[in-house]
């Protein structure tokens, strides 16, 4: 860890991230989800797109990767625009959401915003009534939203991804 002024930095090498991937990976299909039933929906593709690849990868089987799309979400904007570019990539996913459960994933959760304000919109918006599966590779410890696969928690850090 380095010291960014009165913040610790976590850094997160690529080693460490590939770990806790595999080990997602294998929790996820351990848990019985697959190609045949999931889909893959990445939050935040400019920090989350190597989690939501690799998720798609190794759930699928037989030649064909998981089901899968992302949603861009800028940090702590929630206004009709974002809700519109929402209901146009989940509109299109419809037909697989219907027989496939939702796998949110993203390379960390914060304060739990983005996923507490997008599972309440498909359920209000979409009627969506199914399980929501969310999957944070690292979530803070004081997150007011709770993942339902967590690689690993940190706290009072500054994450610091290789790729970064």
């Amino acid at each position: 860890m380095h010291k960014i002024g009165t913040m610790m930095e976590k850094q997160i090498n690529q080693t460490e991230e590939t770990r806790l991937l595999v080990e997602l990976g294998n929790q996820l299909r351990d848990a019985g989800f697959h190609s045949g039933n999931s889909c893959i929906i990445t939050i935040g593709p400019e920090w989350s797109s190597i989690v939501g690849q690799y998720l798609r990868h190794r759930l699928g089987g037989n030649g064909k990767i998981c089901d899968g799309f992302s949603v861009d979400i800028p940090e702590g904007i929630w206004d009709e625009r974002y809700q519109y570019g929402l209901q146009q990539a989940f509109t299109g996913a419809m037909p697989i959401l219907r027989m496939k459960t939702p796998i949110l994933v993203k390379s960390h959760v914060l304060h739990g915003e983005n996923y507490r304000r997008i599972t309440e919109w498909m359920r209000k918006y979409l009627a969506f009534d199914k399980k929501i599966i969310t999957l944070a590779l690292y979530e803070n410890l004081e997150s007011g939203f709770k993942s339902d696969f967590v690689g690993e928690y940190y706290g009072d850090e500054e994450l610091k991804f290789w790729w970064q």
